[in-house]
C-alpha cells in the first residue's frame, strides 16, 4: 500500500506543479503584454501581405488623363446697372 500511496501522491504533486507552471506562464505572459504583442504582430503581418494589393488598387483608381479643360466664361456684354432685365 505504501508504493500505491507514494505513486498517487507523486502524481498529484506533478499535476499541481505542472498546473502552477502553466498558470505562471499565463501570468508572466499577461504582465509582459503578450496578447497585445501577438495582436500587433498579426496586424503587421496582414498589412504586409495586403500592401501590394492596396498599392495596385490605388494606382488603378488614379486616372491617367484629366478631362477636357473647361473654358472660362466671358464677361457679360450687358451693363445691368443701366439696363434692368424684365421679370
Amino acid at each position: 500500500m505504501d508504493v500505491k500511496d507514494t505513486l498517487v501522491t507523486g502524481g498529484a504533486v506533478l499535476a499541481v506543479g505542472t498546473s502552477s507552471f502553466v498558470g505562471g506562464n499565463a501570468v508572466v505572459d499577461k504582465v509582459n503584454d503578450g496578447p497585445t504583442k501577438r495582436q500587433d504582430a498579426t496586424v503587421e503581418r496582414v498589412m504586409k501581405e495586403l500592401a501590394p494589393y492596396i498599392d495596385q488598387r490605388i494606382q488603378q483608381l488614379i486616372p491617367t488623363q484629366t478631362g477636357a479643360v473647361v473654358p472660362t466664361t466671358k464677361a457679360p456684354q450687358i451693363d445691368y446697372r443701366n439696363n434692368i432685365p424684365q421679370r
